[in-house]
């Protein structure tokens, strides 16, 4: 069994992770710390393993102490000067009963089920396996900046560079802060139920238009598409630019499908994942243009 830590404050904490290394975990809403629902914790007792969590994901098989930091401070949501500040400890039923960005609090909306959403986490949700990383998605398109707190102070790190670095932490992940979006803020996700279904995929889209009606700025971000949420770059180079019209929005959603690598999971195949990109970055930017889809999500 691995031994319970409770810090109380953010320096304790950073003296247990610098004295106990790779064999420490950190939980706070503990909704990842549950029993694999995948292997079903064949591979170790109570916590998700680590061929289906990932290796810096929690994995309490293989850590001998976990530290729980619920009680650190780290639950407060702040908007000012144009800047949004979200605690890694905000819980997604806060989160949804905010006063952000609409598009920010239906992400929330759309994690689980109540139970789960009193417990889950914006930071977990950052460090979710995939495909649970939704809000982490809209904060992916939003330009996030996540902040840690560090041995050698505090260290930022944009949201793309942690992903497409791996996901490691150089510290306690404190808080995120992005601005304020611009344009048009968009999320749909994908599930085999309307409400509180897995995911299959989930698409973040934000979107600027110039005063010509071509794409001045455009962000588009993709949950459950490859090992952490990741941005359809080629998408967007392939919109910067150009009107928002059906040509490029058809182009666009057949470039995030093709540059996409999901994985087979219980939920849904790899195949069935990467369509489904094609078809909700379509219906997602045709949403943007004002252009009726049919059978899209309400």
């Amino acid at each position: 069994m691995a031994e319970y830590l409770l810090p109380r404050t953010l320096g304790e904490a950073g003296e247990l992770m610098m004295a106990h290394g790779r064999s420490l975990a950190i939980i706070a809403g503990g909704t990842s710390a549950m029993r694999c629902g995948t292997c079903r914790g064949k591979r170790g007792r109570g916590i998700a393993c680590i061929e289906c969590a990932g290796p810096r994901l929690v994995s309490v098989p293989n850590s001998a102490f976990v530290m729980d930091i619920q009680h650190l401070g780290l639950d407060q949501i702040e908007a000012d000067n144009g800047l949004l500040r979200l605690g890694a400890g905000v819980s997604m039923r806060d989160l949804a009963a905010s006063d952000l960005p609409e598009t920010l609090r239906q992400a929330a909306r759309r994690v689980g089920g109540p139970a789960l959403r009193n417990l889950a986490t914006v930071g977990g949700n950052i460090f979710a396996r995939q495909p649970y990383g939704t809000v982490a998605a809209v904060l992916l398109a939003m330009d996030a900046v996540l902040v840690f707190a560090a041995p050698d102070g505090p260290q930022r790190i944009d949201l793309a560079e942690f992903y497409a670095a791996g996901g490691s932490a150089p510290g306690l992940l404190t808080h995120i802060e992005c601005p304020h979006p611009e344009g048009k803020l968009l999320f749909l996700k994908c599930a085999r139920q309307r409400f509180g279904g897995p995911t299959v995929i989930s698409v973040a889209l934000r979107i600027e238009l110039a005063d010509d009606g071509t794409v001045s700025a455009v962000r588009i971000a993709l949950g459950g598409a490859g090992e952490h949420p990741l941005r359809a770059v080629a998408a967007e180079q392939l919109l910067s630019g150009k009107p928002l019209a059906a040509a490029a929005i058809d182009a666009a959603a057949a470039a995030a499908q093709e540059n996409c690598a999901p994985a087979d999971d219980p939920v849904a195949s790899a195949w069935y994942r990467r369509r489904m990109v094609g078809v909700y970055v379509g219906r997602a930017l045709s949403q943007a243009a004002g252009i009726d889809v049919e059978g899209a999500p309400a």
